[in-house]
């Protein structure tokens, strides 16, 4: 199905959004370029439709790069080599990451604002944060590391505490509007790879879900499409199909601020 949702009101209202790879994205809200978790840099000279962040493709516009925390499959430093190639950008880093170049750091559970964008962080359930980030009448969320990481062979205690964690985080969703989200759905998971999904759609409500984080095994979006609990949001997931893929997103409805 095409990745285009948005109130038929305000159609002129919308994002485009390009899948980088593994949780890699870059989101042109119209107004600027948000940049989240990118790491594979190659294949060298490519762009947008490669997967690829090219300094010369983002037109001109203020740019903020986000990464969410230090695994090397959310975090390069090549992102700093932008710097000076674009004509305004900013860096938001988790404060797990070590670097000398200068950026916001941001701990969980935190707001910040800086220059037209609003960022609240969330705890992961791993590494880092999450990142909320309301700008230009959109609001997207990235969830880095944070999932319900439920893995077969844990023992029950530890699930159960993963649980807790996960659906702690979710709660602070709890009826916020957030139109475009970015949820991991690991295939490493077995047959839970879509809680974290689920836990972000029953909480939150989410006009657009689009998956991450599942290795370049793109035939986890059709078990998506199997997954009988997801049925009542599927019509709201985009479903990926190659790296660089491009989709559309709007308003999904009025903002809860």
């Amino acid at each position: 199905r095409s990745a285009a949702f948005w109130d038929s009101k305000r159609e002129e209202e919308k994002m485009t959004f390009y899948f980088l790879d593994h949780s890699g994205f870059a989101v042109d809200t119209g107004r600027r370029w948000l940049i989240f978790d990118y790491f594979t840099d190659k294949p060298k000279g490519k762009g947008l439709s490669e997967g690829v962040i090219n300094p010369l493709e983002l037109g001109g516009k203020p740019v903020v790069v986000f990464s969410s925390h230090s695994h090397h499959d959310h975090f390069n430093p090549s992102i700093f080599s932008w710097r000076g190639k674009v004509s305004e950008i900013q860096y938001v880093l988790s404060d797990d990451i070590s670097t000398s170049e200068e950026a916001l750091f941001v701990s969980p559970g935190q707001r910040y604002e800086r220059n037209g964008v609003t960022i609240e962080t969330l705890n992961s359930t791993d590494e880092g944060v999450a990142f909320l980030v309301r700008t230009d009448g959109f609001t997207i969320y990235h969830a880095g590391d944070l999932n319900h990481w439920h893995w077969e062979g844990e023992p029950h205690w530890y699930n159960l505490q993963m649980a807790e964690r996960y659906h702690t985080e979710m709660e602070k969703l709890r009826g916020k509007v957030i139109d475009l989200a970015f949820v991991p759905v690991d295939p490493r998971l077995g047959e839970a790879f879509w809680f974290g999904l689920a836990g972000l759609m029953e909480t939150a409500e989410v006009g657009c879900a689009v998956p991450m984080h599942f290795w370049g095994d793109f035939s986890v979006m059709d078990r998506l499409k199997e997954c009988g609990p997801l049925s009542p949001c599927l019509d709201r997931v985009v479903y990926l199909t190659k790296r660089g893929q491009q989709g559309t997103c709007g308003k999904w409805k009025a903002s809860d601020d």
